[in-house]
Formats: C-alpha cells, structure tokens, sequence
C-alpha cells in the first residue's frame, strides 16, 4: 500500500478523490486530508507519505508554497497537482519543485488512476537506492541516521543469509554490491562481493524457495555454500552478523562440496591448521626441480590436492599450502613471473573451480607459468582475446559460461578467467552480462518484439531473471526502456 496525503479545500472536489481512490486505486492508502497547505505540511511531516495530491489555490498557504517547502524538506514525496487552472506558470513552478504530474479538474478515475501508476516505479526506484544507501552506511564507517534506518527499515527484527556459488572471492573485494531483487517488504537481495556471491536480508523466516530460485537463473555451473543466521536481529546489528557469516563462509568452504550451513556466535571458531608438509616432500620438490622434472613436480601437487580432498579441508587450509608448493617452487627457479600475477592466478583458481579436477587443472596452468620450457603464453595474445570475445557475440542465446569456453578452446578455466580480468578489466560473468544487456538493448529498437522473445535472444530462459538482470545494469526495468 502506498499512502496519500489529500490536500483540496473544496469539500465536494476533496470528497470526490476519496470516492475515486477508495473505488479504483485499492493499491493507495488515503492517511489523511487538510483543507490548506499549512495543514498540508503538517500531515506531510506526521505521516510521511509516500504521494501528495494538493490543489494550487488554497487559504493560508497555496499547493506551490506547499510542494516549494516539500522539496526542500521531505524530498522523498512526490507530489501531484490537481488544479482547476491551466495556468503555464503555475506548471512550470510546479515541476520546477519537483512535481511529478499536473492534472485538471475535474478529475477522472481513468486519469488519475494512471497518474498514480506512473508515479509508483519513481517511488520503488527511490526506495530500492535509498535502501540501498542505508545498508552501505550501516557496513560502513558512518552509521545512518536511526529515523531515517527505521523508516526504510521498519521491522524489530531481521533474518540473514549468505551464499556464495563456487569458491571464494579476491580478499580485495568491496563487501557488497548493489540491489540485485526485492519482493514486498518481507525479503531482499543484495550482490555480495562478486557477482557469484548473495546477502539476503528478511523479516521473519527466509524462504527455502527463495534460495532455489536465485540460483536456478545462473546457468554458472559448480556448487552453493549457504549460511544462515541462526537467530533473528535487530538491523543495527547487520554488521556484525555479516562479519560473522563472512568468517562462517573462509571457515566452512570446502571445494566442490554444496552445504547449507546454521552459523551463530557460539559456533564460530578458528579455521583448522593444515598439516605442515613434511621434509620428504620437501626434498622431493627440491630434487624434481634440479633435475628438471616437471611432471613428478605435477603428480606432487595432484598427491596434495587430493589428500585435502579425502580430509575435506577448508578453501583457505588448502590454499596455505598450495601457496607454500608454489612459493618454493618460485624461489628455486628465481622464477621472472611476477608475486601478483602468480597470486591473481591462485585467487581466479580457487574461485571459479567447480570441482577438484577444475582446481587441479588449473593449478596445472599456474605450474606451467612458473616452470621453464613451458609453451602455455602462446594463447595470451590479443588476437587470441579477440576470438574468445567473437564467439561469445556469435552464441549469446546459448548458455555459456566459463567451463563451455575451457572446452571449445582447450584452455583451462581459470586461463581464460585471467585473460578478462588482463583485457577488459573484468571478470568474465560481468563482460557476458554487459554484453548480453548491450544485444537487447538494441533488439528492443525492433517494437514488434516481445520481452521474453528478446530475453531469449540473449541467452536468458526465464523472462522475470533478465528483468532483474536488465534493471541491475541500466536501472531501468525492459518496459520502461521500450516505453521511451
């Protein structure tokens, strides 16, 4: 429901939009009505709406005085005018100070039935960044005002979740995105540090539903780590429960495996030691390396990676001692491949590995970057790039993805990962997405098109995700960019 503040000093015109609110538009609330704009404001400033409907000739303070001190002071309503006048100047001020629409009396059901309707994606918009912004404060360094926290926030109490698609992301990563999905007030989504990562944040209990139907869209294969907290919490404390689901997640982690995971404060604990590599494994990697043995070097690591497989080890014990593998390997060879290149490789190995053989294959890449006598550089070539970004303009209505690319190019995942990251700058779902986004935006030239028909062009199966997808990346949803 949206409220409505009424402000007409005609009693048989004021009661003559109750009658067509209460009729036609069951979706708005009337909170209240004033007879000038002095009453006006003061119920503006009581109940907050979230439309008001003013007059522009009233006693005591006219609608433009009204809507002029609105702007200023409650910014968030929108205001629509309902004059008897048709007056340019009176239009003109009126959409100066922020009015969304001006109608003339008398007025229709039909009008402002539209009217209405047209004004509610403003307030959602508004509502979804304002939110939005509240929630960067609250994980941030400023906490938001707590009046302006409860009113966008009004709940006692909230649930959260946290669930993460594959491995974890770069320790570099912001904390969270933007707003990827809302519905109602109960429940909404924000991206997490990476497109492959999602904090659901909700009134009351979240729904198992909810999380099926979040990743069914994806089409990224692999597995789900999910989190939930295990008890409901007032917002305020929203940075400490994300703190402690994002311990939960590097404690919990393990590399091909899918787990749902209740995480409280009781059950936090400190991320298991990996067993230190003993000296025999240590004289083995240093004889294969003098005697410049790659492949007995290869078969040490595949040993490793799956004795932590039989162990399921933690993501991040597994990673210590691959970066300690590594980090001996570098040093013996005096290795010209640079610390941050050979920690980018580790960081897009881990997260994009859907299983163990995924890992250790591309581990393998990283091995063949450090060895000498190696040939894998070849493929890293612009005009390598350019093919890789030809075919995925050429198959944008199929699914694709990071394991489909590895496969029609004979080059391991997390390679092919690099080579966005080192070319567009970006990760390889977010370059998909953009140009997925930028074809529909020019099928949506074509009117005779329907939205799912161009969702499917794109390579989306369901209609209501692109959608979201769409509004993300534009911040507009598909109807309104067609509309325009």
């Amino acid at each position: 429901m949206y409220k409505i503040i009424l402000v007409e000093d005609e009693p048989a015109a004021a009661e003559h939009i109750r009658d067509i609110l209460r009729i036609y538009c069951p979706q708005f609330e009337l909170a209240a009505a004033g007879d000038n704009g002095k009453t006006g404001l003061e119920l503006a400033r009581q109940y907050h709406p979230d439309i008001l409907l003013t007059d522009i000739r009233m006693p005591v303070m006219d609608g433009l005085e009204l809507i002029r001190t609105l702007h200023e002071e409650l910014p968030d309503i929108k205001t629509i005018i309902l004059s008897g006048y048709q007056d340019f100047e009176y239009a003109r001020t009126a959409l100066r100070h922020g009015t969304v629409d001006y109608l003339l009396k008398p007025i229709s059901p039909a009008t402002l039935r539209a009217s209405l309707d047209r004004v509610v994606p403003l307030i959602e918009n508004e509502q979804r960044q304002n939110r939005l912004s509240l929630l960067r404060q609250l994980l941030g360094e400023d906490a938001p005002p707590p009046d302006k926290l409860n009113a966008y926030f009004p709940a006692p109490l909230y649930t959260a979740a946290l669930m993460r698609i594959n491995g974890l992301p770069s320790r570099f990563s912001p904390l969270i995105g933007g707003i990827m999905d809302r519905a109602g007030e109960d429940w909404f989504t924000l991206t997490g540090r990476d497109e492959m990562e999602y904090l659901h944040i909700a009134t009351g209990e979240l729904p198992n539903d909810h999380f099926t139907d979040v990743f069914k869209h994806q089409e990224i294969p692999g597995y789900t780590t999910t989190l939930i907290w295990g008890q409901p919490f007032p917002l305020t404390e929203l940075p400490m429960v994300v703190r402690s689901l994002y311990k939960a997640l590097d404690q919990g982690l393990i590399i091909g495996m899918t787990q749902l995971i209740v995480a409280h404060l009781t059950n936090q604990r400190l991320i298991p030691k990996s067993p230190p590599a003993d000296w025999e494994f240590k004289d083995s990697l240093r004889l294969f390396l003098r005697e410049n043995k790659p492949d007995r070097i290869k078969k040490l690591l595949e040993d490793l990676l799956n004795q932590y497989r039989r162990e399921e080890q933690s993501q991040l014990a597994l990673e210590q001692v691959v970066r300690s593998f590594l980090g001996d390997i570098k040093y013996e060879l005096k290795s010209p491949v640079s610390p941050e290149e050979i920690e980018l490789m580790i960081n897009d190995a881990f997260a994009y590995a859907t299983c163990y053989g995924d890992l250790s294959a591309s581990l393998m890449d990283v091995l063949d970057k450090i060895l000498p006598n190696q040939t894998i550089a070849k493929v890293d070539t612009p005009e390598f790039f350019t093919l890789i970004k030809k075919y995925l303009s050429a198959h944008l209505a199929e699914s694709l993805s990071l394991q489909s690319l590895s496969g029609h190019f004979g080059i391991s995942q997390t390679y092919i990962s690099r080579l966005f990251r080192k070319y567009t700058g970006q990760s390889f779902i977010n370059y998909l997405t953009i140009i997925r986004i930028e074809k529909a935006k020019e099928y949506m030239t074509d009117r005779e098109l329907l939205i799912r028909d161009i969702a499917a062009l794109v390579g989306y199966s369901d209609q209501f995700y692109f959608s979201r997808v769409f509004r993300t990346i534009t911040g507009r949803s598909p109807s309104e960019w067609v509309g325009e």
